[in-house]
């Protein structure tokens, strides 16, 4: 089972309304909207990514989020695209079954990570507007 029809599987097993096109997919689970993206050179490969925009955070900050965030972890990664920060999980599936409870565990990974994310870009929101009053940790 390649990882399009793992997902489509798990999609429609577990309920979720979602969009699909040929090269991605894309659903909302706990508030999240969860992007699939597909690579026909590695039909193995399941990659996960949330996307946040800016906002008004510079990209400088937005750079020193992510990397404070990659110096932490291993199973995500927390990329710039334009004026956005990804949060992306990648995994190769060695095993051609996969639970849906498994790609659970992967999703609740990365949502994890996306709300540590969303909530420091908040912070230094807050901080950029408020300088004098606030402390970063």
């Amino acid at each position: 089972m390649n990882v399009k029809e793992l997902m489509k599987r798990f999609l429609e097993e577990e309920g979720f309304k979602y969009e699909w096109e040929d090269e991605f997919c894309c659903f909302k689970t706990q508030g999240q909207y969860v992007n699939v993206v597909f690579d026909n050179d590695m039909e193995n490969l399941l990659s996960f990514a949330i996307r946040y925009e800016g906002g008004s955070l510079p990209r400088s900050v937005l750079l020193d989020i992510c990397n404070e965030f990659n110096r932490r972890t291993v199973l995500k990664h927390y990329l710039i695209y334009d004026d956005s920060v990804v949060v992306r999980y990648d995994e190769f599936l060695t095993s051609i079954e996969v639970s849906n409870e498994a790609v659970m565990e992967n999703l609740e990974l990365l949502i994890h990570g996306a709300c540590r994310l969303h909530d420091r870009m908040n912070e230094f929101a807050s901080y950029l507007s408020h300088p004098a009053s606030m402390t970063l940790n």
